[in-house]
């Protein structure tokens, strides 16, 4: 061996000793859930920025629908009850009735707002096994954000497809707040 590759390989073990050593010691599901978010979130973004521009351009409503009140709820101790529910809000209402709304000229949408649900619910299923990792504290309300979006009508949709970015930051804030916890 030369003193080069010497050092070469010195160095590619000194790498992976400081990445085993500086890592995060995930020793349970949860944990590795979280950890392995940033890649899920990589999906969902870029998932998103195929179908954004469709949804804002459709978005004439001026009233935001992920309000400050839900970005305070993400930095409360009720922060997974407000994921839950949001998660489970988009689930069951704003994404079917995307998925549904797909007309002809709308078709490349669909593989992108299907891509997004099946993430969310995968996510949700993570959540929802993981409510002790994350302290649960009390249930987050989401009454208020469905009222409006229901007072939105057809709107709504738009809104709230629109406002998926803002929801993904939310989410990716909370889960890093966990990563740095545990």
């Amino acid at each position: 061996m030369t003193p080069r590759s010497v050092l070469l390989c010195v160095l590619a073990l000194s790498s992976s000793f400081s990445t085993i050593l500086c890592g995060p010691m995930c020793n349970n599901q949860c944990c590795r859930f979280v950890e392995a978010f940033p890649s899920r979130l990589r999906k969902l973004r870029e998932d998103y920025s195929q179908i954004r521009d469709f949804y804002e351009a459709n978005n004439d409503l001026d009233s935001a629908l992920l309000d400050q009140s839900v970005e305070d709820s993400f930095k409360s101790p009720f922060a997974c009850h407000a994921m839950n529910s949001l998660l489970d809000f988009y689930l069951s209402t704003v994404l079917p009735t995307a998925v549904a709304g797909v007309t002809q000229e709308t078709r490349d949408l669909k593989p992108h707002v299907e891509s997004i649900q099946q993430i969310f619910d995968e996510l949700k299923r993570d959540v929802t096994k993981c409510r002790n990792y994350f302290s649960c504290k009390k249930q987050f309300d989401i009454k208020t954000l469905n009222d409006t979006y229901t007072q939105m009508e057809s709107k709504g949709l738009y809104k709230a497809m629109g406002e998926l970015d803002v929801l993904f930051n939310y989410i990716e804030t909370y889960l890093a707040s966990k990563r740095r916890n545990h």
